[in-house]
């Protein structure tokens, strides 16, 4: 099949036990490009007028090297253990372990303090108001804490020529961040578990994405101009993040 359809189409080939699925696209390029992205995705751009046919075998070739990058990948896809959000239980926030600590006030609140996420009930028998409450406490602070990262990391996108409007919150199953087709930079609230320098590597490389679509050399050389130690980084962020 020739491929005069410019659509991009989901295509799959079997590598032993492993089925690796690819959304193909094609473009005015010379070479085929075959990216492997963090959310294990793998997209493949082919020059126009390639056939299906010989776009499968070069993905065959690639298979080991793809699947050696999507294992590489799921080491940092976010771990985080199920919630139960209960009295005694340990949070992270911004790198850091919280116990959780519910008790009866007048009015229902949540606060930080000495080491706890001190949870206020009216009612302390309505444990599923405990979910609730810490929750929209934790979104909150990802809208804050990242909103001072997000403008000290767009102040140095623009030094490198990168304009950023702004970014949006979004829970994502399996990412930490990322840039719609059309600029915007999306961040997982479940980030505010990480230090601060680990956000900061995860707003930089998304926006590193407003030039760079894919993550090619080019993709690395500017990361590693606006971020000269990203490699440590994101490898403090794995780590930080196994309990």
């Amino acid at each position: 099949m020739n491929a005069a359809t410019t659509e991009p189409r989901d295509l799959s080939v079997q590598y032993g036990r492993t089925r690796i699925d690819y959304r193909l696209g094609h473009s005015s390029r010379k070479t085929l490009a075959i990216d492997v992205h963090p959310d294990l995705s793998v997209v493949v751009t082919a020059p126009t007028g390639s056939t299906d046919e010989a776009v499968e075998q070069r993905v065959r070739k690639r298979a080991a090297w793809i699947v050696q990058q999507r294992r590489f990948f799921e080491m940092y896809l976010p771990k985080q253990p199920p919630r139960r959000y209960v009295g005694g239980e340990s949070h992270r926030y911004l790198g850091r372990q919280y116990r959780l600590r519910v008790h009866r006030a007048d009015a229902e609140a949540v606060k930080m303090a000495r080491g706890q996420i001190n949870v206020g009930l009216v009612d302390t028998s309505k444990k599923e108001r405990v979910r609730t409450l810490v929750t929209a406490w934790f979104r909150r602070r990802a809208e804050a804490v990242f909103g001072e990262v997000f403008a000290g990391c767009a102040a140095l996108a623009e030094r490198h020529d990168l304009a950023a409007d702004g970014f949006d919150l979004r829970k994502m199953s399996n990412r930490w961040g990322s840039c719609t087709a059309d600029g915007r930079i999306l961040l997982n609230p479940d980030l505010i578990v990480a230090p601060l320098p680990c956000i900061e590597y995860v707003v930089v490389h998304e926006l590193t994405h407003l030039k760079h679509h894919n993550h090619g050399p080019n993709f690395y050389r500017l990361l590693t101009a606006m971020m000269p130690d990203w490699q440590r980084r994101r490898e403090r962020l794995n780590l930080c993040l196994v309990d």
